[in-house]
């Protein structure tokens, strides 16, 4: 069993009540009732709790990436949950039964992939009727953030390994979101170098950024990061980008090792 992993179970085995709730090292939580929210969920069918962590503000691109990246990535794993299809949740902000971690084996099933204490564990464990999600500002568990890109490149390459093992609805349906949102800015393009469509194309990303932009803004004030919303057209942009770099950890899902 990879790191984290053999550490986890071990401390998991140990452990001698039923509810479980992990963060990490780095981690802090926002307010002294973070222990209360989170394990106000956990009731009868609901054995999991998904919490939003976000990382700590800092000056700079990186830091404003990481945190737009974040936000991102919540919207998905907190709207599947809400719609019925949980796939991921974090390990810094995470509530679940031992009881349910027994049951489905712990990380036996992925004990040779270096993440997946998080995703690939409530990939095995979640359903559509035990799993809810906590958006209370003090359920949130604040991160430290990478402060070089090589890190950030090395701690995303590895989490991205995972992707390979969702289940197969789970990985068309993030396929396709990406696929559709890469294609949106490259189609674009494509019609923008015609006269004749240029017009249309330009009037239809106008329209898109707009929804964005609305939908962010309620989005961004529940999660308090409203800091970020005058960023998000060039982060949607830079986005596309985002999947060209990860693209090879997405598709082959090989392990890197776990520091």
């Amino acid at each position: 069993m990879v790191g984290k992993k053999y550490a986890l179970a071990k401390g998991i085995d140990t452990a001698k009540h039923d509810v479980l709730l992990l963060t990490d090292a780095d981690c802090y939580p926002c307010h002294e009732n973070w222990l209360r929210e989170m394990r106000s969920v956990i009731k009868d069918p609901v054995e999991i709790g998904l919490g939003y962590s976000p990382y700590r503000r800092k000056p700079g691109w990186l830091n404003r990436w990481i945190r737009f990246e974040t936000v991102y990535t919540a919207i998905q794993y907190l709207s599947f949950a809400l719609h019925g299809m949980p796939y991921m949740g974090v390990g810094r902000n995470l509530i679940y039964r031992k009881r349910l971690f027994r049951l489905v084996g712990g990380f036996q099933q992925h004990a040779h992939i270096a993440s997946g204490d998080d995703d690939l564990f409530i990939t095995a464990a979640a359903t559509h009727q035990n799993v809810a999600i906590v958006l209370q500002p003090s359920s949130f568990v604040v991160s430290t953030p990478k402060l070089s890109w090589r890190d950030y490149y090395r701690q995303k390459s590895r989490h991205y390994t995972t992707g390979k093992h969702y289940r197969p609805l789970h990985q068309l349906m993030l396929g396709a979101l990406s696929l559709t949102h890469f294609l949106h800015y490259f189609g674009g393009i494509v019609l923008i170098l015609k006269i004749s469509t240029m017009f249309v194309s330009i009037l239809f990303i106008g329209l898109r950024m707009l929804v964005l932009l609305y939908f962010y803004r309620l989005i961004l004030k529940k999660l308090h990061e409203k800091d970020l919303w005058p960023w998000i057209p060039i982060m949607d942009i830079i986005l596309v980008g985002h999947y060209l770099v990860f693209a090879p950890a997405l598709l082959t899902g090989k392990t890197n090792s776990w520091k």
